[in-house]
């Protein structure tokens, strides 16, 4: 009797292991068309929603060494699924080596020396959206004015560094994308 109760516990354990997995997506099986397709040299990596779900992915064409532990890209394309279809949303591109392509809690990050920008993904349009930039700007005798853009206010120009100074800031505090070769 006990060798029978062991084994209708372990069916049990391993039936219940097995259906926790059930529903959810691996993103490496959704993916896996982008993936197999990538081109030699090309990069990947994974990056958590805020709102969960599937990642997004990112394919970069190159990568560098950021620091010991990181491989970071300037320049990606984003991917995303939807109802088992795989879609590219948009492109991230950041200027130098100093400005890898970061993420956080808020979004993606690209960024240059003046100027940073925050997308996120558009659920309804299905695509990766500027939520807000700012891009730095000197006239002749090299006075700074910003042009900052936010998704719900428009357009507006600034003297004032603050908005500029904020953002980057958020940039700065993001994690760095670490992408990894496939293959």
């Amino acid at each position: 009797m006990g060798r029978y109760k062991m084994m209708v516990i372990s069916i049990l354990v391993f039936g219940m292991l097995g259906l926790a997995g059930c529903g959810k997506e691996k993103p490496e099986k959704v993916y896996s068309s982008v993936i197999e397709g990538m081109a030699e040299g090309e990069s990947y990596a994974y990056v958590e929603r805020p709102e969960g779900g599937l990642p997004l992915l990112l394919v970069a064409e190159g990568t560098y060494s950021y620091d010991e532990e990181t491989e970071a890209a300037l320049t990606c394309r984003v991917y995303s699924a939807w109802d088992g279809k795989v879609q590219e949303i948009g492109t991230l591109e950041s200027l130098g080596t100093a400005y890898p392509v970061r993420y956080d809690d808020n979004g993606l990050y690209a960024a240059g020396g003046h100027f940073v920008a925050r997308y996120s993904m558009d659920e309804n349009q299905k695509q990766l959206i500027a939520v807000e930039s700012v891009n730095e700007n000197f006239d002749e005798d090299g006075n700074a004015s910003y042009m900052y853009l936010d998704a719900e206010d428009g357009e507006q120009v600034a003297t004032d560094a603050s908005q500029f100074e904020k953002i980057f800031d958020a940039y700065g505090k993001a994690e760095v994308v670490n992408f990894k070769t496939n293959g």
